[in-house]
């Protein structure tokens, strides 16, 4: 069957998300249906059933293949593992996999994020040099960074408190983005994330509702709360044509800290400082 001939009989939507492991690597658990060619609101045809799209799903695991070729590190062919599963999702809460756990289990997922892998929260980037490790200076050329020191890195990864196996990540992650052919993929930028700039979830259009739709009906409720209130308070309905102006004045009061505020600053800093010393000597773990 050509792809033409199968848009015609049927849609396949999806909806995905993605869950970080602790040895680092994501996995998706992903929703897939067969819907008519006009989406959700529509069946499809008599052969469209749970063993073909087990079947179909088995094949797209097997086939997919991304060959990425480099000078610093060879060829490489990127695939998916060879332990996957497909279970058939039950609605009205028959069956041992239901709609309704499929919801807890996004929900679930949505919480989560590469801490679990035990990485950092926070980007590594300098954020005065964007991550090159220099600033172009009045004369146009490249002056080194003061706040980095050339790393381009807002902390070293030497000093990250995580596992070496997560900084051995965050590491190659760094080094792969700072090749050329790698450029575009910014992985130096997300190496707090192991490399992975993803969204935790994603749907295609057909699946659902669409989230432009979502933000509609949002928008709508909180306007119907601001009307209820103001009607419960005696105050005329606002008008869309009507811009209310309010008058303010701003008064300088003062900056920095206050004299007690400046002492325990200072002694933080301190401590930071310290700390950091002692790491760089090897008296303290890295």
């Amino acid at each position: 069957m050509t792809q033409k001939a199968l848009n015609s009989a049927l849609r396949v939507s999806f909806a995905k998300v993605a869950e970080y492991q602790k040895r680092g690597l994501v996995h998706f658990h992903a929703v897939i249906r067969f819907d008519g060619p006009d989406g959700h609101t529509t069946t499809p045809p008599a052969w469209g059933t749970f063993d073909a799209l087990q079947v179909a799903v088995g094949m797209a695991v097997e086939r997919a293949r991304l060959t990425v070729e480099s000078d610093a590190i060879g060829e490489r062919v990127l695939k998916w593992g060879d332990r996957f599963k497909v279970d058939q999702i039950s609605a009205l809460g028959d069956g041992e996999l239901t709609d309704a756990k499929v919801a807890g289990y996004v929900a679930k997922y949505a919480t989560k994020n590469a801490e679990g892998a035990g990485t950092v929260d926070r980007t590594l980037m300098c954020r005065p040099c964007h991550g090159r490790g220099y600033i172009r200076g009045p004369d146009g050329f490249r002056d080194l960074c003061d706040d980095c020191e050339g790393t381009g890195q807002a902390e070293p990864i030497k000093a990250l408190p995580v596992q070496r196996h997560v900084r051995q990540m965050i590491r190659t992650a760094w080094d792969l983005g700072n090749l050329p052919e790698f450029a575009d993929l910014k992985l130096w930028k997300w190496a707090h994330m192991l490399g992975f700039r993803g969204h935790f979830s994603s749907k295609s259009r057909a699946y659902s509702t669409t989230l432009g739709a979502l933000r509609d009906v949002r928008r709508a409720w909180r306007l119907a709360q601001t009307e209820a209130a103001r009607a419960r308070a005696g105050l005329p309905a606002n008008d869309e044509n009507t811009t209310l102006v309010t008058a303010s004045s701003w008064t300088y009061l003062c900056s920095g800290y206050r004299p007690g505020e400046e002492l325990l600053a200072a002694q933080v800093r301190q401590g930071i400082a310290h700390t950091q010393r002692l790491k760089q000597e090897g008296l303290l773990p890295a």
